[in-house]
């Protein structure tokens, strides 16, 4: 009976264990150098070829030359990764969090059977929607871009805790010292 009861528990662990391992995200595209480090590692070693899994608490790096995309697997939204960009996926029970540390990514954030708050944070701002089409800009100096496509979203500096809305056509810039405004923009200034 011991026996028994210790491969019950040892199979109801790895039953838990493969199910926090479901992928969350899928590379669709990806172009030039594109890796991804899984979470607990310490290095970006696997290439991001179209098709793999992204799991919860992994990264991705796009190197000098190169772009990818990817889609959330549960509500279809899509996010565009430029060069020179590296960002952990992070979920939790109500929310979903690109971690930036640098870059540019453009969000294709769908309302449709989506659950949870869709964040992108960087060293410097959050950035919260409901659903909404936006590009994050951030750079290592520690200005962040975020322009607003479509819809509606916060952005709130974390240094001084301000926030400012901003609508389809406006655009946030919040840096390291605190400010974060809200402007207009044009469609040339919108990122590539």
């Amino acid at each position: 009976m011991h026996a028994k009861l210790k491969t019950i528990i040892l199979l109801f662990i790895l039953l838990i264990s493969m199910a926090g391992a479901a992928p969350i995200a899928r590379i669709m595209k990806s172009e030039g150098n594109v890796l991804i480090k899984r979470m607990g590692k310490s290095t970006f070693t696997i290439p991001g070829k179209p098709g793999l899994g992204i799991n919860n608490g992994d990264a991705i790096k796009v190197g000098e030359e190169g772009f990818a995309v990817a889609i959330f697997i549960d509500d279809k939204s899509v996010i565009k990764i430029r060069e020179k960009t590296q960002f952990e996926f992070i979920e939790s029970s109500n929310s979903r969090t690109l971690d930036v540390e640098q870059g540019t990514i453009f969000n294709d954030i769908k309302k449709e059977g989506r659950t949870k708050t869709f964040r992108v944070e960087t060293p410097v701002s959050v950035a919260s929607v409901k659903g909404t089409e936006f590009a994050v800009v951030s750079s290592p100096a520690g200005i962040d871009q975020v322009f607003c496509a479509s819809g509606q979203l916060d952005v709130q500096n974390l240094i001084s805790g301000q926030s400012v809305v901003v609508g389809p056509g406006q655009k946030a810039i919040s840096n390291a010292m605190g400010n974060v405004m809200e402007l207009p923009f044009t469609p040339d200034d919108y990122p590539a």
